[in-house]
């Protein structure tokens, strides 16, 4: 039987990774009881669901009492290799104080050490002169990340339920419409999302994706306006950029009539949702390169999932991609970002990357309209990436 033994630690890759290369028998982990008690339920799930592995022992060690440590382990070293079985060590992730045990026991009792760099997914032999490897004499196992996984590892739950379909690149067409979309938006930065809430509220397409207006209402409509969608000629402008890139059809303003189709029902949807159409940009960028990339992802704090409203904890990530064993957590913001929403972003941001991406989990703000300095500075101290 194969052994692994692990220190946990609060960064759940980190725990896993030699079970999610190798073709383990049994795990046993020392740690601290705090740490225990917070990751033990889902260390033992993601083993016995994704590694094929039910014998999963933990260990309470001390903080400050080395020599209670050393026993501890010593103990359990012994009662492994009397049961004729193969240790290894795992170094990935672990305290000084476990580490200079693990050292220490390793030469003691010729076991293999080993420690993986988690951002290139490459595992490093540490051991020196031992007879045994874990390369060697464990056999490899076909481990696939995903999203589902990562966030699962780190004991959340993906809610499909909530997901909105229209949050699709469903076909090669409306990806193309998506690039068109931002062309315009870029060019309108200011109108976007008024242009958004003013199709919303006053041309509410039928069935067909047609509008029909009497053009006195909707110049009733834009006088009303206290924004920079004010006037007919402002509409008309980036009606007409639309009309154009042939993503509403059919256009007119004339004659009593303001009429138009559009095209689809996915670009409807994006026009009526103003940050729809830059989510939907970047996620189709990011499809390009990653392993594995979603949009729209509501996830859940604790994994299960109640359908009761006020009782499931749950934050959405506007994009969230994979790259190897790296998450990249993507916020997109468009409209004016004042010191309220800036910092809001940010922080709700970091709060999700770290609940469910951990401490190798990229942070990236994309964001329609420059920030101002202070809030790049605030980004950069979280260590949050921001595109502008």
């Amino acid at each position: 039987m194969n052994v692994i033994f692990e220190f946990l630690g609060k960064e759940p890759i980190d725990n896993l990774i030699t079970s999610m290369h190798f073709k383990m028998d049994k795990a046993i982990y020392f740690g601290y009881q705090e740490t225990i008690d917070e990751f033990k339920d889902s260390t033992v799930n993601f083993l016995g669901k994704y590694c094929d592995i039910s014998d999963v022992i933990f260990h309470a060690m001390s903080h400050t009492d080395v020599n209670s440590m050393m026993k501890t382990m010593r103990t359990v070293i012994e009662h492994e290799i009397g049961m004729g079985n193969k240790i290894f060590f795992d170094m990935t992730g672990g305290e000084d104080a476990i580490l200079t045990a693990f050292g220490m026991l390793a030469g003691e009792y010729d076991t293999p050490m080993h420690v993986f760099d988690i951002k290139k997914d490459k595992i490093t032999k540490l051991e020196e002169g031992s007879k045994r490897s874990i390369i060697l004499d464990v056999p490899a196992r076909e481990f696939h990340m995903d999203l589902d996984k990562l966030v699962e590892m780190h004991g959340g739950r993906i809610n499909y339920k909530l997901h909105k379909p229209i949050k699709n690149l469903h076909d090669s067409e409306f990806a193309v419409d998506v690039e068109k979309l931002w062309s315009v938006e870029k060019d309108f930065i200011e109108e976007w999302n008024l242009l958004s809430i003013f199709l919303r509220n006053h041309m509410m397409p039928e069935d067909t994706l047609e509008v029909n207006c009497s053009l006195e209402k909707i110049e009733n409509a834009l006088t009303k306006t206290n924004n920079h969608l004010n006037s007919m000629a402002k509409l008309n402008v980036m009606m007409d950029r639309l009309g154009r890139e042939g993503l509403i059809l059919d256009l007119k303003h004339s004659d009593g009539v303001y009429n138009f189709r559009y095209k689809s029902e996915a670009v409807r949807e994006c026009l009526r949702d103003g940050g729809s159409t830059l989510e939907l940009y970047i996620y189709k960028r990011e499809q390009q390169t990653s392993d594995d990339c979603k949009i729209g992802v509501h996830l859940d704090w604790d994994g299960v999932l109640h359908y009761v409203p006020g009782i499931d904890v749950l934050n959405e990530i506007d994009v969230l991609a994979l790259k190897g064993n790296i998450p990249v957590f993507i916020s997109c913001k468009t409209g004016k970002m004042g010191p309220s929403k800036a910092l809001h972003a940010l922080y709700e941001l970091e709060t999700v990357a770290n609940r469910f991406g951990g401490k190798y989990a990229r942070k990236i703000l994309v964001t329609s309209r420059p920030l101002a300095d202070v809030y790049l500075k605030r980004a950069e101290e979280m260590g949050i990436e921001v595109e502008q």
